[in-house]
């Protein structure tokens, strides 16, 4: 579809037309209107897709990321209270907190983090994806259903120190909630679904049972709930908050980002694929997989208070306190003014590769080194096992809303 048929007016997250190819209509959006108010996202909210309007607001202080309840806001105050207790979940995530008691929270996630380096993932990563690929048939199999599905839930949860068998399970509740926080219009059928997922994830993340198997494991969930810095600790629902912030962060994320990657590179050169099994070159190769191929469209932020802000193209843009800002990475990535040949997968662009896929200043991504991991893992293991590894003709099959860009199903054959 071409981008004069998707217009400002009409885009939403769910609108079926701007979910298979948005990139024309944000190339639109850069050129002709970087910055947008909608009359139709959370009530009027302000979208930027510039490069360097998406750095500048990421790093403003004058926006917050206190932003647990803006999937909320079209319902009325009566049901927003009957889901409070799902929205005091997603309250407690660090990403969802500024100043202080960001930094607070970050630095604990972030020293229980530390055992959990490279070298000791590595092999368990390694496992789950020889587990998974050993299983698929090379003359044809389904990349999303029989293996980046999967991947994600059984990585992270090997982590946690949960046991990897439930991660259909862990992939259900996430999925509804990334649904909520990847949508812009949402029933409220599924909020009432959403919240009950978050509640069986919480119920069972702080279970006895996986309490216990997490601390024989020594898995994250063991070390959230351990770990002392500066002489504090988290608390209970703080420890099951921060884990369903990674089980959120990483398991939609790296599901799109290998389907998106095998489908893009199914348009390259063969030879392309080498970058990503060679140790000199496959470092640059998978950042710039992660630029081109951004599963996360956008990040939120919540403006504080009034001000006048100048967008890229000098026009002035009037936020009212309280007012939801979408900054749409995926459009930032793609920016010509940032990235020269910005609109090709280009393996071998060298480093640094200031994509904003994991965001910008003080928030980045609490998941982005697991992504970063499992992503490399992931693709180097598919292609040296099927070098010639097609993707079939077929109509395509995307995910339900923008947010989370990305294939529910995608049929493959090594040719």
């Amino acid at each position: 579809m071409s981008s004069e048929a998707l217009t400002p007016e009409e885009f939403t997250h769910n609108e079926d037309k701007y979910i298979p190819d948005p990139f024309p209509f944000y190339a639109r959006m850069r050129a002709e209107k970087p910055s947008y108010h909608s009359d139709r996202i959370f009530g009027g909210a302000w979208l930027f897709f510039s490069y360097a309007d998406n750095v500048a607001l990421m790093t403003d202080e004058r926006l917050s990321n206190a932003r647990a309840a803006v999937p909320l806001w079209f319902l009325p105050p009566d049901q927003r209270d009957a889901v409070a207790d799902m929205v005091g979940v997603f309250e407690r995530w660090l990403a969802f907190h500024d100043g202080p008691s960001h930094t607070k929270l970050r630095r604990q996630a972030n020293r229980s983090y530390v055992p959990f380096t490279d070298e000791f993932l590595e092999p368990r990563i390694q496992a789950i994806v020889d587990r998974l690929l050993d299983s698929v048939d090379p003359a044809g199999f389904d990349l999303m259903t029989d293996f980046a599905f999967p991947l994600p839930a059984m990585v992270i949860a090997a982590v946690l120190g949960v046991p990897v068998e439930h991660h259909p399970d862990l992939t259900r509740w996430t999925d509804d909630i990334a649904h909520l926080f990847g949508s812009t219009q949402v029933s409220l059928e599924h909020v009432l679904q959403t919240r009950k997922s978050t509640k069986e994830l919480v119920e069972f993340l702080a279970s006895p049972d996986i309490v216990a198997h997490a601390a024989r494991a020594g898995g994250l969930l063991q070390t959230l709930r351990t770990t002392e810095v500066r002489g504090s600790r988290f608390d209970a629902d703080e420890v099951v908050a921060q884990a369903a912030l990674l089980l959120f962060a990483g398991v939609a994320s790296i599901r799109y980002l290998v389907g998106n990657a095998v489908h893009t590179l199914d348009s390259r050169p063969v030879s392309d694929r080498k970058l990503l099994l060679a140790k000199d070159t496959v470092d640059d190769a998978v950042e710039e997989v992660l630029r081109y191929c951004t599963p996360v469209q956008f990040v939120g932020r919540i403006s504080n208070t009034d001000f006048d802000y100048v967008d890229a193209r000098g026009t002035h843009c009037l936020i009212e306190a309280g007012r939801p800002m979408l900054l749409y990475v995926a459009s930032a990535n793609r920016d010509e003014q940032a990235f020269p040949d910005a609109g090709s997968l280009v393996l071998t662009r060298p480093a640094p590769n200031r994509h904003l896929t994991f965001g910008a200043g003080r928030h980045l991504c609490f998941g982005d080194p697991l992504v970063r991991q499992t992503t490399r893992i992931a693709l180097a293991s598919l292609y040296e096992r099927f070098p010639m590894l097609r993707v079939c003709p077929q109509e395509l099959n995307w995910n339900n809303n923008l947010g989370f860009h990305g294939f529910q199903t995608l049929a493959v054959a090594e040719s």
